[in-house]
């Protein structure tokens, strides 16, 4: 039996016959369908997931119009490219229904506004669409892929290489800061694939590149064992990513508290471990950094992005988001599949135009099970 096939059966016999809306036929597979169809090998992880859908099909079989959004992302985890997405939505909708005495009903799983309602408008949008709303807290969320872009960028490269060149009897194994800059890959993509293709032949074993400084490449032609070395600093991670949040501002709801829920999985991130607290380190400074750095700033959102189109600073914009939310997933070695296996580190804006430490929203958030949370009261400089 194939994966894709393995897997229509898994979720037709959990949500019922014809919950499947792909296509059987294809040869496709990633991550999560390849291990659920090895089930003595990924014995925790199939457990732990298919325990996963298990209780979002109980959460919401009383709210039928919630639960087709819910099968959506069952089916997107089929996908070959969009499996990412699907997964990290699943795992927080997990999460966020875990028992608690704030919320009554299921969390809403999909919500569409008029983008004068977030900073949708100002990036051209016509509607702005977020992953959830808690009516009971009046709280929005969206939901995002803590993603290692820079290993898909190099992946990528490296596929594309090995189709141009006609050949595949070597390995490449880049060496680079772990927490480097993604906008120093992103940018440079065409020019990384030419410079490898221009510079890799047989018998070569080490090339350093000029278009990203820091960036070297190892190559092993035949077989053998390839190692390489990746520093890394979570203090300097954040000091590169932290702007990605800017990137959400059409998801920031204008009059309602909002948070955005940032999934950490190791089978599409292999940068973030809990070596020395390095993730609480990173998570932390992320935030902090978004909610407290730009205090006072009157810089305009427009010449960071120049798509945004509003006059709105910075401050006022990092103003609009009142919490970030990292959930590390733990679903691939847990012995407890009936546990939602998340861990939750929360962090809210002290500078917050809509503050969730006045709200009931806060209450809901720390009974969460197995969350770590910090408010920045004593930390905002």
């Amino acid at each position: 039996m194939t994966a894709i096939e393995n897997y229509s059966q898994i979720i037709d016999n959990i949500f019922g016959n014809g919950t499947t809306s792909f296509s059987k036929n294809r040869d496709v597979t990633n991550h999560v369908i390849g291990a659920l169809n090895h089930s003595t090998q990924f014995k925790e992880f199939n457990a732990n997931f298919i325990a996963r859908l298990h209780r979002l099909r109980s959460i919401y079989s009383a709210k039928p119009q919630y639960l087709k959004d819910i099968i959506v992302q069952v089916n997107e985890i089929a996908s070959e490219k969009n499996w990412e997405g699907a997964f990290a939505e699943l795992a927080a909708y997990d999460h966020l229904n875990s028992d608690n005495t704030y919320i009554v009903s299921p969390i809403k799983p999909n919500v569409t506004l008029f983008p004068t309602e977030t900073y949708a408008k100002g990036l051209g949008k016509d509607a702005a669409n977020l992953d959830g709303y808690i009516e009971e807290m009046s709280l929005y969320f969206d939901i995002k892929c803590f993603k290692d872009n820079v290993t898909d960028i190099l992946e990528g490269i490296y596929k594309e290489l090995k189709q141009v060149l006609g050949r595949d009897d070597y390995t490449i194994r880049a060496e680079y800061q772990m927490d480097i800059a993604y906008e120093d890959f992103k940018g440079n993509r065409r020019d990384l694939l030419l410079e490898l293709g221009k510079n890799l032949k047989p018998g070569i074993t080490y090339l350093q590149s000029k278009v990203v400084q820091s960036l070297k490449y190892r190559i092993l032609w035949g077989k053998g064992v390839l190692t390489t070395q990746h520093p890394y600093n979570p203090y300097r991670h954040a000091e590169n990513y932290f702007r990605l949040f800017f990137n959400y501002a059409n998801k920031f709801v204008l009059s309602k508290p909002t948070i955005i829920v940032m999934v950490v999985f190791p089978w599409f991130n292999h940068v973030i471990s809990n070596f020395q607290n390095s993730n609480e380190i990173l998570y932390r400074s992320l935030s902090r950094r978004f909610f407290c750095q730009f205090r006072n700033d009157k810089t305009e959102l427009s010449t960071f992005n120049s798509k945004f189109k509003g006059n709105e600073s910075l401050y006022q914009v990092s103003n609009s988001l009142s919490g970030i939310v990292f959930l590390e997933d733990d679903t691939i070695l847990s012995n407890v599949p009936d546990r939602v296996n998340v861990k939750s580190y929360v962090y809210l804006n002290p500078n917050a135009s809509n503050p969730i430490q006045r709200t009931l929203g806060y209450d809901y958030i720390r009974e969460l099970a197995n969350s770590v949370i910090e408010d920045f009261e004593h930390d905002n400089y």
